[in-house]
């Protein structure tokens, strides 16, 4: 699913570890990227307000809402205005389906994992249908990669155009494989995405509950916001007792309460102990 290992999550630590690790930090997560994607964020939001507002009255899934929203958003981060009219649309919603049947593999429990011995039987099926999933992820990859190869690209600063670029340098303390540039994209897709779902479920759950918050919350928006003004993203450092919601709710409920496992890379003695 993760291209071998070749991703920032679990790839061995070492010199390509702190390499993509420095990328991705310094190259994509920089201010300018960051700021040049910031319309494309709040073009989503935006539809995500019109989408409940018409649903008033109605049954509004929270969790099918922050999905798409979120999906949306983080897809047109990094694809940005490469992937448009038909041909976008019909990736992103094949991109979508496969990325739901991802994250569920991801949390299955495989009996494999307690008995080694069963693995090579598969018998919940589980290898069969990671493999038709990396394969499907890969097309999609691959499709989305030579359209913007073959496209227009001035004026395009999306994360997918960044990474490309990478592959292009020749030293390698600073390019990246084609293999690696497809593993980071699914980290950041991956990793965006449900742990962020997850906390508005539970952020909302919460506040549903405890109706005082929700008022303390509507009360600071209309006094930091308005009520004919939408919410901005630099309206954020201003709503204290928002954040003081949010940073409860991942206490309460962390969205992944276990680290990705690590181990040491080579044997090592501490305190007379190996």
């Amino acid at each position: 699913l993760l291209h071998g290992a070749s991703d920032i999550a679990f790839s061995n630590y070492g010199h390509e570890w702190r390499k993509m690790r420095k990328i991705f930090a310094s190259e994509m997560l920089s201010n300018s990227n960051l700021d040049s994607a910031y319309n494309l964020r709040r073009q989503q939001v935006r539809k995500m307000v019109a989408d409940t507002y018409e649903k008033a009255g109605g049954v509004v899934d929270i969790g099918e809402l922050a999905f798409l929203t979120i999906m949306s958003s983080i897809t047109s981060m990094v694809w940005g205005q490469t992937l448009k009219g038909h041909q976008g649309c019909a990736v992103k919603s094949e991109f979508r389906a496969v990325l739901r049947e991802f994250m569920e593999l991801l949390g299955a429990p495989n009996i494999s994992d307690i008995f080694p011995l069963l693995a090579r039987f598969d018998l919940q099926g589980i290898k069969r249908r990671a493999e038709k999933v990396s394969c499907q992820c890969d097309e999609i990859l691959d499709s989305a990669i030579n359209i913007h190869n073959s496209g227009e690209k001035s004026g395009q600063k999306d994360f997918l155009g960044h990474l490309l670029q990478l592959t292009k340098r020749e030293d390698p303390a600073t390019s990246l494989t084609l293999v690696q540039v497809k593993a980071m994209l699914m980290d950041i897709v991956v990793g965006g995405m449900d742990t962020t779902v997850t906390a508005v479920e539970w952020a909302m759950s919460l506040m549903l509950k405890h109706p005082k918050l929700v008022r303390k919350v509507q009360e600071e928006l209309t006094e930091i916001v308005g009520l004919n003004t939408s919410v901005e993203e630099g309206h954020f450092p201003k709503l204290k007792y928002l954040e003081a919601v949010v940073k409860e709710t991942f206490r309460l409920h962390p969205p992944i309460p276990l680290l990705v496992p690590h181990c040491p890379s080579k044997s090592t003695t501490v305190a007379g102990y190996t």
